[in-house]
């Protein structure tokens, strides 16, 4: 760095003080390597990686469900057998058959997370169970689970989809 000392007389000490060079000639003498790039943050932005696989990466866990509910159990097993007979598609038993407001859209409740349903209809979608060395869902996606009974009556609960985070302690430790 270029410097100018100014040179002051003073009784009978003679003091060197530093002046400050111009700003132009600073500039001109200092030159710092540059250590990112203007685009730098924009790079992962084009990384095209694949999110249709891993969609909530950052989502907590939730899920989609559609249900029949009905008053007996009975009935409930009567339309299970149905359903597994194919005779019967899920989303017309729980328009035939349902008394949940639900019904006219086949049942389907749409996305949740838990806590939002009751305690037994929350434990069918998002209760885990623990193999030994890792917790994984006590029922398969698009499976007909039931009849399970709640304080409204019988339920028949198919999942849609699931997404158990992968930061949400609760569901690693079983105590969805």
């Amino acid at each position: 760095m270029r410097a100018s000392f100014l040179l002051c007389t003073c009784a009978s000490a003679l003091v060197v003080t530093p002046r400050a060079a111009p700003p132009q000639a600073m500039a001109s003498t200092r030159t710092m390597p540059l250590t990112m790039g203007i685009f730098d943050q924009l790079k992962k932005a084009f990384d095209n990686e694949d999110y249709s696989k891993s969609p909530a990466k950052y989502e907590q866990t939730n899920a989609r469900a559609s249900h029949i509910l009905v008053k007996a159990e009975s009935d409930a097993m009567e339309i299970k057998e149905q359903i597994a007979a194919g005779t019967l598609l899920f989303d017309e038993a729980a328009i035939k058959f349902s008394t949940c407001n639900s019904a006219r859209q086949g049942g389907k409740l749409g996305k949740f997370v838990p806590g939002t349903m009751v305690k037994e209809f929350d434990d069918v979608v998002f209760g885990v169970k623990d193999t030994g060395a890792e917790f994984v869902p006590k029922h398969e996606i698009n499976e007909v689970v039931g009849p399970i009974q709640t304080q409204f009556g019988y339920h028949l609960i198919k999942i849609e989809t699931r997404n158990m985070a992968d930061f949400d302690f609760r569901a690693q430790e079983g105590k969805l």
